[in-house]
């Protein structure tokens, strides 16, 4: 397919000293060896903004095994489509691919496999969105659009490559990343891309279930987690999604809902300060809490600790199911919550009150305290006696649960090399 020949821009204020040293690295091997490279996606558009990129992406004529032959630690990845991690300073990751080809025009709409390279101009196309589009090339200091991703970026509009209908059901997550893109940047959305999302809600129940929580995680995570849930909501993609949720942000300060908008301030406040990455069970802890609270305040009688218990566990699974929420993040967001009841109740109890600081997830517990201290959802007298109990026990920082290690290559546990034979036991069958 042929394409019109793309805008070069050389009159822009991206300086070579805003990218990142691994990504020039790789830029410039990949120059040297005679392939084509360019800088691409979020972090041309993110410079363009001045803002600063979070991750560097590189797009190269450059074969998948070309690439690692160039880098010495560099791992492939990938099925659906192939591409090259190199690996950076401090475990850092320098994505780089091949441009892709734009599939034949009778192909199926889900793509299941993309392992047909092109050029520029075709790798451009088949992106999301005509912002993240944009190449810059370090050679001749070009940013070059082929997509009408320069005019976007001016007028501030979120629009995609091609008819966005097609886009969402070719892959309906990208209705979630439109409305992360239009919070974070302060975007507005094309009439049209508005329209088919609120016409095309439904295929996101067909989507990975894995890339929902994901994404979710980035919305969380972003800076601009209110605006997130507001425009999912005002786009009807919350009722898909957290049903538990929708419509309730906003109420007035005597609602017992009052504490969502807050608490996702609250969230934005920590991640614009600079702070590091929460576990996973503390992100979400915002979005359970104000639910679970009202939900305590509806019942008729006083709830034991049990009755507290299954009514969190209960609460969270169908949101567990619907967005795929791993096992280890519920039991950390069950004893987030959970931390904030047995506070709440042992507070005038030395012992009930002081045993929180053994908490394995003490720190995440006390993190949303705090957070609900900042919105007011907390009673004085209570704020006073979280900061007494921080006081006195300083809360560890914040760490994220590693998953499970990968296994050692060329070894089983318990066995050793020797020789080249392994020894110890066969495998038993």
């Amino acid at each position: 397919m042929d394409y019109p020949e793309p805008v070069r821009l050389r009159d822009h204020h991206i300086r070579r000293s805003d990218i990142d040293h691994d990504a020039r690295r790789v830029l410039r091997r990949l120059y040297d060896f005679g392939f084509h490279a360019y800088l691409v996606g979020g972090s041309v558009r993110d410079l363009m903004l001045s803002r600063t990129p979070k991750d560097f992406d590189v797009a190269t004529s450059a074969r998948p095994n070309e690439v690692r032959r160039l880098f010495r630690r560099c791992r492939l990845i990938g099925r659906r489509f192939r591409l090259a991690h190199v690996l950076g300073e401090g475990g850092k990751i320098i994505e780089t691919a091949t441009f892709r080809a734009k599939p034949p025009a009778e192909e199926a709409t889900l793509i299941t496999d993309d392992n047909k390279f092109g050029t520029p101009s075709s790798d451009a196309h088949r992106r999301d969105f005509t912002i993240n589009a944009l190449f810059y090339d370090m050679a001749s200091n070009e940013v070059i659009d082929y997509v009408g991703g320069l005019g976007d970026l001016e007028a501030r509009m979120l629009r995609t490559i091609g008819e966005p209908v097609t886009r969402f059901r070719e892959d309906p997550v990208r209705m979630l990343r439109a409305v992360k893109f239009a919070a974070r940047l302060d975007f507005d959305l094309d009439p049209a891309l508005r329209d088919a999302i609120l016409s095309e809600r439904f295929e996101l129940k067909k989507a990975a279930v894995p890339r929902l929580y994901e994404e979710m995680r980035r919305l969380l995570w972003s800076g601009s987690a209110r605006r997130c849930i507001e425009l999912l909501d005002e786009h009807r993609l919350l009722e898909i999604l957290l049903p538990e949720l929708s419509g309730f942000l906003g109420r007035p300060a005597d609602d017992p809902w009052h504490p969502l908008g807050g608490l996702l301030e609250a969230l934005d406040r920590r991640f614009l300060a600079g702070a590091e990455i929460p576990p996973d069970g503390l992100l979400f802890a915002p979005l359970l809490w104000p639910t679970y609270q009202a939900l305590l305040g509806a019942l008729s009688e006083t709830p034991d600790y049990k009755a507290e218990r299954l009514l969190a566990e209960e609460l969270l699974a169908p949101i567990a199911v619907r967005l795929g929420v791993p096992r280890r993040t519920q039991e950390t967001l069950l004893r987030v919550i959970d931390g904030q009841r047995r506070f709440r109740r042992g507070h005038s109890r030395r012992g009930g009150r002081s045993a929180l600081h053994r908490d394995p997830d003490y720190a995440a517990i006390a993190a949303l305290a705090d957070m609900r201290a900042e919105c007011d959802d907390l009673a004085e007298h209570l704020a006073a006696a979280w900061t007494d109990l921080t006081d006195e026990h300083t809360p560890p920082p914040l760490e994220r649960k590693r998953g499970r290690g990968r296994r050692r290559s060329g070894r089983r546990s318990g066995g050793k090399r020797s020789g080249g034979k392994r020894s110890g036991n066969k495998r038993r069958r």
